[in-house]
C-alpha cells in the first residue's frame, strides 16, 4: 500500500509522475505521486488560482482529472502551462475506490485514484478536453436549452391558468396576438388584474423566444466558421442545432477508424453478446441448439444531447418520406423496403439515424458536400461509379 504524505503546496523541486485533481466548484484535492518514490502527496483543498501559480512552477507533468463542469477550461489553462492533462472517466474512479478504499469516496481517495489510473492503467480510453471553439458552441446551446424550458413552461402555466377559468385555448396555439385577444376577451371574467396578470405571462414568454432566436443565429454564425460544420448542415436532416452538438461531440473525425465505431460512440451500434450460449431456447424447436451469440439491442451510450438529435433528423426523414417529398434515391429505396416489411417505427428510425451518421463520417473523412444520389449506396459501388470519371481523366491527361 502506498505511503501518504499530506502537502500545504506542490514542491518545484519534486519531479511528480501525475497529478490527480479532483475538481470542486471553489477548489480542488490533490494527489501527487513523485517520480523518485510511491509515497503520494495529499492536498485537501487548493483553490484554483493557487493551483495555476503552482503548476506554472513544474516542469511538465501529467495531470489527471475527471470530466466535471469546466473540466475542458481547466485543462486547457493547464496545457498553456506546458503540462500534459488526461481526462478519466468517473465510472473507472468509482470502479477504483470500490476495489481499493472500500467504496469509501472523498475528494482525496477520487484524487488519488485519479493518480493510479493515469499511471499505471494503460488500456484506459482517455476523454477528449474540447477546445475554446467548442466550448462556446456547447455554453451557447445550454443557454439555448434552459431559455426554451423556461418558455415552453411560461406557455403551459398561462394555459393552465386560463383553463381553470374556463377560458379554453385552442390546442396548438403559440401567437402571442391570439392569445392576447383571448385575454382581452375575458376581462370580464377574470377580472382587470388577473388579466394584466396574464399579459405579463405573454410578455415574458415573447421575450424568451426572441432570446432563443437571437442565440440561434449567434449558433448559427459559430457553425458556419468551420468547414466541417458547413459539411454536415448538407446532410438531409441536420440542421443547425444537430450540425453544433456533432462538433462538440465528435471533435477530429480521425479519432475514428470507421463509419462503425463513429456511430458506435453516439450509441446507436447494438451490443455484442458473445457469452456462451446466449438467448432462450425456443420451445417450438426443441433440437434445436441455442446459440444465439452476436448483437443485441443499440448501447445507447456516448452523448445523449446529441443522439437524440440525431434521431429527430431522422424522424424528419421518415416524415418526408411519408408525404412522398423525399426525393428518388438509394436511402429512399431503402427506407421504403423498411416500410414495407413492416418494421417498428422505433427500429426504423435508429437504423436510419446510424445511416446518417455514417454519411456524415464519410463527407467529413472526405471532404465532400452532401449528394443524395450517393446517400446509402455501398462504399464498392461508389467506387465503381468513380473509375470511368477517374479513367477518362487519365486518357485526357496522356493525350
Amino acid at each position: 500500500m502506498s505511503k501518504k504524505n499530506t502537502l500545504v503546496a506542490l514542491d518545484p523541486s519534486i519531479s511528480y509522475a501525475v497529478i490527480g485533481l479532483d475538481l470542486a466548484k471553489a477548489d480542488v484535492a490533490v494527489a501527487a505521486v513523485p517520480c523518485s518514490d510511491d509515497e503520494i502527496g495529499l492536498i485537501d483543498r487548493m483553490d484554483y488560482e493557487s493551483l495555476y501559480e503552482q503548476a506554472a512552477k513544474l516542469e511538465p507533468t501529467l495531470f489527471a482529472m475527471e470530466p466535471c463542469c469546466g473540466y475542458s477550461t481547466i485543462a486547457l489553462r493547464l496545457e498553456s502551462l506546458g503540462h500534459q492533462v488526461k481526462v478519466i472517466s468517473g465510472n473507472a474512479v468509482k470502479h477504483w475506490v470500490a476495489t481499493h478504499r472500500s467504496s469509501q469516496k472523498t475528494d482525496l481517495n477520487d484524487a488519488t485514484a485519479l493518480a493510479k489510473l493515469a499511471l499505471n492503467d494503460s488500456d484506459l480510453r482517455p476523454i477528449r478536453v474540447k477546445n475554446l471553439y467548442e466550448c462556446r458552441i456547447a455554453s451557447i446551446q445550454a443557454s439555448r436549452r434552459q431559455l426554451s424550458t423556461q418558455a415552453t413552461a411560461t406557455l403551459v402555466c398561462f394555459k393552465s391558468l386560463c383553463q381553470s377559468w374556463g377560458v379554453v385555448i385552442p390546442k396548438g396555439s403559440k401567437s402571442i396576438k391570439k392569445l392576447t385577444d383571448t385575454v382581452d376577451a375575458n376581462v370580464e371574467l377574470l377580472g382587470i388584474d388577473v388579466a394584466n396578470t396574464f399579459k405579463r405571462l405573454l410578455e415574458n414568454y415573447k421575450r424568451l423566444n426572441a432570446e432563443i432566436n437571437a442565440m440561434d443565429k449567434a449558433l448559427q454564425k459559430l457553425v458556419q466558421q468551420d468547414e466541417r460544420g458547413r459539411l454536415m448542415q448538407s446532410v438531409l436532416g441536420i440542421g443547425t442545432q444537430t450540425a453544433a452538438r456533432l462538433l462538440v461531440v465528435t471533435g477530429e473525425i480521425v479519432r475514428f477508424e470507421n463509419s462503425r465505431s463513429y456511430v458506435a460512440y453516439f450509441g446507436l451500434a447494438p451490443r455484442n453478446i458473445i457469452s456462451g450460449h446466449c438467448g432462450t431456447p425456443d420451445s417450438r424447436r426443441r433440437n434445436q441448439a441455442v446459440y444465439n451469440r452476436g448483437q443485441g439491442k443499440v448501447s445507447r451510450r456516448g452523448d445523449k444531447i446529441a443522439r437524440s438529435l440525431i434521431i429527430q433528423g431522422a424522424g424528419s426523414i421518415y416524415m418526408l418520406n411519408c408525404k412522398n417529398q423525399l426525393q428518388e434515391c438509394q436511402l429512399k429505396r431503402w427506407l421504403d423496403q423498411q416500410m414495407a416489411s413492416r418494421k417498428a417505427y422505433g427500429k426504423i428510425i435508429v437504423s436510419l439515424a446510424a445511416k446518417l451518421l455514417r454519411i456524415i463520417w464519410a463527407l467529413l473523412t472526405r471532404k465532400e458536400e452532401f449528394d443524395i444520389h450517393k446517400a446509402g449506396v455501398s462504399r464498392s459501388v461508389l467506387a465503381a461509379m468513380e473509375k470511368p470519371v477517374q479513367c477518362e481523366v487519365t486518357a485526357e491527361s496522356a493525350v
